[in-house]
């Protein structure tokens, strides 16, 4: 079944398809939201709470595509995410009184590759760029729609974050 019969009966009161979208498109978020956090762990809980949000707010879903859609909740997440990280290791520091630099390194013991190591160390909003075009294959105007930008900016952080990868790359090789 397709997408768009999915969503006809679930909007008709039948939620059965929903746990069919969150099997054909669970590895996609959770690879998105696994380049976006550079953490496994917390990007299994991003990519529940990306289908716990698309479930909440499906009736209002429109969208003609679904993996867009559900990729623009899952950076909505990942957003929050580090948003959520960042409050929480400022009130740590604040209670720690532990001086700066001594936060929590992303890739710390996570066993990932170099790839996602060094993307980890690219600017938010080039890896999400760089991982929504090359890892999600969306098209550029896909990404601008995604992350609430223009082409031009997707095309500028697109440029940019390889220039940085291969930089990064390098050094570690």
């Amino acid at each position: 079944m397709d997408d768009k019969k999915w969503i006809r009966e679930i909007h008709q009161g039948n939620n059965e398809p929903l746990g069919q979208i969150a099997e054909k498109y669970y590895d996609d978020i959770y690879r998105f939201c696994c380049y976006q956090t550079g953490n496994p762990a917390d990007a299994c809980d991003c990519a529940q709470e990306t289908f716990i949000r698309f479930i909440r707010y499906v009736d209002s879903y429109r969208e003609r595509n679904l993996k867009g859609y559900l990729l623009t909740i899952a950076a909505n997440v990942c957003r929050d995410y580090f948003k959520k990280l960042y409050r929480d290791r400022e009130l740590e520091q604040a209670q720690l009184a532990r001086p700066a630099g001594q936060e929590r390194d992303f890739t710390e013991n996570c066993g990932q590759s170099s790839l996602l190591q060094a993307l980890s160390r690219l600017p938010g909003v080039q890896r999400e760029a760089l991982t929504l075009y090359y890892f999600d294959e969306l098209k550029i105007r896909e990404i601008a729609r995604i992350t609430g930008t223009n082409t031009a900016t997707v095309k500028s952080r697109l440029h940019q974050g390889k220039q940085k990868l291969k930089k990064i790359l390098e050094e570690e090789s």
